[in-house]
């Protein structure tokens, strides 16, 4: 309401038109709440040239006039476009959610070719709480984790959390060597420091923040 009057004007004025009910219901407010009479008696005063003791209903009527509804119209269809707007752009992040996610899983799956452990990287669905963007089983090494656009301190630690649920939940998930894995297009410094501190595979778009090896050498101390 407060940061977009206007449309919560036009949706008042057509509740008043569609339903009866709701039209009483707003008379009752104005004309019960002590506060709610005096904003409604000083923006009718604000808005007419003649005093309120002498105004009529046809004075009042007048105030909704033919160039009154095609502003409220205007308004209405101004805001639409900026619904609309907004939309576009939260199915943009959704989208480059996505291709974040499937770029985590080919970027694991190549860095892990690289050194000789072979797997196709997957999305792993285990319930409706646990699911992890990133799961490669190369049997002796298996890599699970998450997809960040950005990653902080907190997210390596949260990763970390679930994939010891998993670890404790479904072992038959597992092969060999457990490796979390945190892959982002931006890592934030304390993102960097968990990573390092808890043994995460930290993968900063094409390049390993923390190392696999190093990874690996936590894990296994």
């Amino acid at each position: 309401m407060e940061r977009e009057p206007t449309f919560f004007r036009d949706l008042f004025l057509d509740a008043l038109r569609s339903d009866g009910r709701t039209a009483e219901a707003i008379l009752e407010l104005f004309t019960k709440h002590p506060e709610a009479k005096l904003r409604l008696a000083q923006a009718v005063a604000g808005s007419i040239a003649i005093p309120l003791n002498v105004a009529t209903k046809e004075d009042l009527k007048q105030l909704a006039t033919k160039q009154d509804l095609a502003t409220a119209v205007e308004q209405l269809r101004a805001e639409i476009r900026r619904i609309e707007d907004r939309m576009a752009t939260k199915e943009q992040i959704e989208a480059l959610g996505i291709s974040v996610e499937d770029s985590g899983r080919e970027m694991v799956q190549y860095l892990l070719e690289q050194r000789g452990y072979r797997c196709a990287a997957e999305r792993l669905r285990l319930d409706a709480e646990y699911e992890f963007d990133i799961y490669c089983n190369a049997s002796a090494v298996t890599a699970v984790g998450e997809a960040k656009v950005l990653a902080g301190g907190r997210d390596v630690e949260k990763t970390l959390e679930r994939i010891q649920e998993l670890e404790r939940r479904w072992p038959d998930k597992i092969s060999g060597r457990l490796v979390p894995v945190l892959y982002t297009l931006v890592a934030e410094p304390p993102a960097v420091q968990k990573a390092k501190e808890l043994g995460v595979w930290l993968i900063e778009s094409k390049r390993e923040v923390v190392a696999l090896e190093e990874a690996l050498g936590q894990s296994q101390s």
